[in-house]
């Protein structure tokens, strides 16, 4: 471009992967410019204030923050790592998963002790469940054979695509092509081959809300990437999400020439030829840059800039389906220890039925009769100060629904809006008050209920999607490119890329690295998810013995 710019970058949006590309960038010596739509920033890793309460949005733990890990060799690159510390969840527990039996099984760090948990509340299920891990285990090595070849996740998701790659990956490793075998399975296509029972099937599938899809529709690679991240270690911030993504936004306007631009909503991208030149917000205000990254949902901005635009190779990857979504309860508690009634560093998930998928389709309808949900409790998680008053608790209930209900109840009225959301939020609080805290209603000090119409007005996530592109195999291998057609114009997002903090931290640093050229993520650094398991369990086992988290400040500044 012959035009003179004020800034290098311009970053349409603030979630976790334009932040982490931003700080990058700034870091190296660029001036970015970031448009946010609201207030704060931080898409679904946004603080909200309600109250004397701040709730984050949608994030609840995150892993690959050990040395060698994503986000921590991100802070590290930027001189944050020390700034931004991290606390690991219980290690015989990460997650506990609650049966319809009444049984709570332990998801432990390291994959021999969750064969163990399983087979002590279901016998006769350990040569399944070996077989299961065995599997997850032996892709994974795969998988991080192919990272350290320096092959990345979009080319094996496209080898299918690509026989040159595949042959090389042959020649290298031969081992490497029964990664084809398993590119289509779903979760139920594992756990089906591996034999499981119905019992630890929903023990092994009751996270699935993790990546927001049901067995039968979850790619069991996605599936294979979260559960090793998290079997490696499950960290919360020391300082919590809100501490997080404030001292990242910091950190890029501390960089002279840098700045973040709130309330500046783009509703216009206007093009010339095969560049991007302007981009409008609504408030009629304009700015240019000599490139221009786009956080925004790319969907959404293609209608904006024109389908034309795009290769068609583009336009068929662009047509793909959102991700569902789900109804959030986010609760302040008053005159409640919540450890007294069997809470902690760890995540509830529940079920009131023996099938996944079964509850999957009827919560579709809006049926919650027999649901499944998700408990988390972030002042458990540390004791840090700054999200809840002294003494007072957080406590956050999440479940899957379907968008279009609640639109269509909100174009009707927002009272028939409101009396849908309190009736879903209602039930499961019912659940809770009945599994787990007996009068939970009279230690509400504060509630609030998000939707998905929610999400979609203020994480600008459309139809409330949980995480862009839904990770169906289908889909999880025909991910949007970050580079497009037009030569100063990227994607970068959980559609283009991958979703989660560690996910959207992953593609931060990816569009960094394909922009400047430059490399500072080593995959060599990553260690076995055996040895991340076995460090992450070990440490943990010491920090509860310990003040202050010693141990767990002592992992995280490691070298390898």
């Amino acid at each position: 471009m012959t035009q003179k710019h004020r800034f290098d970058y311009l970053f349409i949006g603030t979630g976790n992967s334009a932040l982490t590309a931003a700080a990058l960038l700034t870091h190296h010596g660029a001036r970015v410019l970031m448009l946010e739509a609201h207030d704060i920033p931080g898409g679904y890793a946004q603080s909200f204030a309600w109250g004397n309460y701040f709730f984050c949005g949608q994030v609840h733990y995150i892993w690959g923050c050990e040395p060698g890990g994503r986000i921590n060799e991100f802070l590290k690159h930027i001189g944050l790592e020390k700034d931004i510390t991290f606390e690991l969840y219980d290690p015989d527990g990460y997650d506990v998963m609650a049966m319809p039996d009444s049984k709570k099984v332990p998801i432990p760090y390291g994959w021999h002790r969750l064969v163990e948990n399983i087979e002590a509340a279901y016998p006769g299920q350990r040569p399944h469940v070996q077989k299961f891990v065995d599997l997850i285990a032996r892709l994974r090595g795969k998988f991080l054979h192919a990272v350290k070849l320096n092959v990345s996740q979009n080319d094996l998701n496209s080898l299918h695509r690509r026989p040159g790659l595949v042959l090389r990956l042959i020649r290298e490793a031969p081992k490497l092509k029964s990664i084809l075998k398993f590119r289509k399975f779903t979760l139920q296509d594992a756990l089906d081959y591996c034999g499981l029972s119905l019992e630890a099937q929903t023990v092994l599938a009751a996270n699935a809300g993790d990546m927001m899809e049901p067995p039968e529709r979850l790619s069991f690679y996605a599936y294979v990437s979260l559960f090793s991240g998290y079997n490696g270690g499950a960290f919360y911030p020391t300082k919590h999400y809100k501490y997080y993504i404030d001292r990242i936004s910091e950190f890029i306007e501390s960089h002279r020439g840098s700045r973040i631009l709130y309330k500046a909503q783009v509703n216009a991208i206007e093009t010339n030829g095969d560049e991007v030149t302007t981009v409008r917000t609504k408030d009629g205000r304009e700015f240019s840059a000599k490139t221009i990254v786009c956080n925004m949902d790319p969907q959404k901005a293609a209608a904006m800039i024109g389908l034309d635009k795009f290769s068609k190779k583009e336009q068929r990857r662009l047509n793909y389906s959102y991700s569902p979504s789900g109804v959030m309860i986010y609760l302040g508690l008053k005159n409640i220890d919540l450890s007294k009634f069997g809470f902690g560093k760890h995540n509830i998930w529940h079920c009131e039925n023996w099938d996944m998928n079964r509850m999957w389709a009827a919560q579709a309808k809006s049926d919650f009769s027999k649901p499944w949900f998700f408990i988390s409790t972030p002042t458990l998680h540390n004791k840090e100060p700054g999200i809840a008053p002294e003494d007072h608790e957080i406590m956050e209930v999440a479940s899957y629904c379907e968008f279009e209900p609640f639109e269509e109840a909100k174009q009707r009225s927002y009272k028939q809006y409101e009396a849908m959301k309190n009736t879903i939020a209602d039930r499961l609080l019912e659940l809770v008050e009945k599994r787990y805290i007996p009068n939970l209603q009279k230690y509400i000090d504060v509630k609030v209920v998000g939707t998905p119409t929610t999400n979609e007005d203020w994480a600008w996530a459309p139809k409330g999607n949980a995480y862009g592109a839904t990770m169906t195999p289908e889909q999880l291998n025909a991910r949007v490119s970050m580079k497009t057609q037009l030569n100063n114009f990227y994607f970068c997002n959980a559609s283009a890329g991958y979703a989660g903090m560690n996910g959207t931290t992953g593609n931060g640093i990816a569009l960094y690295e394909l922009v400047t050229g430059e490399r500072f993520f080593d995959p060599k650094l990553i260690r076995s998810d055996e040895e991340r398991a076995e460090l992450s369990y070990q440490a943990a086992k010491q920090a509860a013995e310990q003040p202050a988290s010693q141990i767990e400040q002592r992992l995280l500044s490691t070298e390898r």
